[in-house]
């Protein structure tokens, strides 16, 4: 059995563990996960531990209790029995010093009372000056109010919702050091890059310009309240995001293929990565609106009688046909003719259009 936590990597002093029988976990730290994150499953296997036993960490001299049925099923804090119970963590103590130390952990009250309590005993304080001390303190509210009136200082927001420690176990800053702490991180109270592992300050939305605690929060944030371009994304071009729709309207117009209709606005998101997708889309959703505009042919007749003939035929597929006309003679048609050449014409096309299958066609003289 090693000699230190499996999980603070502290030296192993004392132990807690539960019915399956794993003691590489040290009473602090099981009591901090049961009190703050309410895990009550064991660090070692995550089996379910309802009750837990803490004792001296003796090696295999270590006291084990067999049989967690015989601890009573119901407990109030303090002394029962031969063992002391601390209702917080359900954990089970049968030694009278490890209980306090670990009821004062998971007590909140205010780390700078208790420091300036324990050097004023060692120096002899009043009495009156460690009953004032000794006011307490019902919930982190009132000890934030606490820290301000009576220090000065303040805790993180933050850190406090994110980072999973007993109140005790919070850092306490000046404003200039909170401001720091939040922007890059303080070294005089945080430590240095080394002790900080990492820790640069907290990341902040650059839309709305509010911290949060880390990365995991800040994409949170991001994902629900801004937007993303899905086909940037696909594209594996980068995680891009934009304040509102309008702004990500823009970039859909600047970079991608986006859908005028004005249907598809309203539906929002109707772009496409490429042109032949956007075509398609039209073709397929749009088709049905501009019947007329789609089957209009266009016949364009130069003056020396060739013929270009622009419109959409059968199928929605363009038109276009250029060729010369030749008068019942063989001659060239000029400028200017009668209105029966004109006519002739027209009948000379007809077959065109027929073949083409154009309706609605007009003819102009070139």
């Amino acid at each position: 059995m090693d000699d230190a936590c499996a999980v603070c990597a502290e030296p192993l002093g004392w132990v807690a563990y539960g019915t399956c029988g794993h003691r590489e976990v040290c009473s602090a730290c099981v009591a901090r996960l049961r009190f703050v994150l309410r895990d009550q499953r064991c660090c070692i296997c995550m089996t379910h531990c309802p009750a837990v036993f803490a004792t001296k960490a003796l090696g295999d001299r270590t006291k084990v209790i067999s049989d967690f049925s015989a601890l009573p099923a119901v407990a109030g804090e303090g002394k029962v029995g031969e063992y002391w119970y601390h209702e917080g963590t359900q954990v089970w103590f049968d030694d009278v010093e490890n209980y306090r130390t670990v009821r004062a952990m998971c007590q909140i009250s205010c780390t700078v009372c208790k420091d300036n309590t324990s050097n004023n005993g060692k120096k002899g304080g009043s009495k009156a000056s460690k009953a004032k001390h000794k006011k307490k303190i019902g919930s982190i509210e009132q000890l934030k109010t606490h820290l301000f009136d009576q220090h000065h200082l303040y805790m993180c927001d933050l850190c406090l919702d994110g980072r999973k420690v007993l109140s005790c176990e919070q850092k306490l800053y000046t404003r200039s050091q909170l401001n720091k702490h939040i922007k890059n991180g303080d070294p005089d109270v945080d430590g240095s890059k080394f002790e900080r592992r990492g820790f640069v300050g907290h990341p902040m939305c650059e839309f709305c310009k509010i911290p949060f605690y880390g990365k995991n929060e800040l994409y949170t944030h991001v994902t629900r309240e801004h937007y993303s371009c899905h086909i940037c994304q696909r594209q594996q071009r980068g995680q891009d995001y934009f304040m509102n729709y309008d702004e990500l309207e823009m970039h859909f117009r600047s970079d991608h293929f986006f859908c005028e209709d004005r249907e598809c606005l309203e539906k929002k998101f109707i772009v496409f990565q490429s042109e032949p997708e956007l075509k398609r889309h039209n073709t397929v959703e749009h088709r049905e609106r501009k019947p007329h505009a789609k089957r209009t042919a266009t016949f364009k007749v130069s003056s020396s009688h060739n013929c270009e003939i622009l419109g959409r035929g059968s199928g929605n597929h363009v038109a276009s046909v250029l060729a010369p006309l030749r008068s019942s003679s063989g001659q060239a048609s000029q400028a200017g003719q009668s209105s029966g050449t004109n006519r002739v014409v027209q009948q000379s096309y007809s077959s065109l259009l027929s073949r083409q299958e154009v309706s609605g066609a007009r003819i102009l003289w070139l």
